[in-house]
């Protein structure tokens, strides 16, 4: 622990990577539309920062000012910086796919992947309820990580169906 001077002065109480995240937002939102803020730009921006981070329920421009007015209760979050840097990546040029690239800890893969290999689709849980693996679907309608794991979710069922004698 490091001790401060006395009288030193203290952050105001919000994270660093917060009050990052707005400077990030004020630089996207000039880079679009200009020194002047708008709410109907803000809309726009909360739209398309919505869309790339795949919220069902969308920001909106009413939440994106009050984090530029640093409202109390209001800060910017991970996944609100997340898809404020792909989308600044994308005014870099960079292209969408790259820009959502981040390193996977603790991978495990069951085939050889290259290093550098980038891997597309969400994680999701498998659908077997006794089953803990976090896996990366290989079709949109897989639930099961294996043909093992589906099968015995299937007589995991079948053994709780009701009205079966024994």
């Amino acid at each position: 622990m490091t001790n401060l001077p006395s009288g030193q002065p203290l952050d105001n109480g919000e994270r660093r990577e917060a009050q990052a995240g707005i400077r990030l937002l004020l630089d996207t939102y000039e880079a679009l539309y200009g020194p002047e803020i708008t709410i109907s730009h803000l809309d726009d921006l909360a739209g398309d920062l919505s869309q790339i981070a795949g919220r069902s329920r969308p920001w909106t421009g009413k939440y994106l000012h009050s984090l530029i007015k640093g409202y109390d209760g209001f800060s910017a979050n991970h996944e609100l910086i997340r898809a404020l840097t792909i989308l600044g990546c994308c005014l870099d040029s960079t292209g969408e796919v790259q820009a959502k690239v981040r390193p996977a800890r603790d991978l495990v893969a069951v085939n050889d992947l290259p290093a550098g290999t980038v891997i597309l689709g969400r994680a999701q849980r498998c659908a077997n309820c006794v089953c803990p693996v976090i896996f990366v679907a290989t079709h949109p309608r897989q639930k099961y990580h294996s043909r093992a794991c589906r099968e015995m979710a299937r007589r995991l069922r079948r053994r709780e169906m009701p009205g079966e004698s024994k």
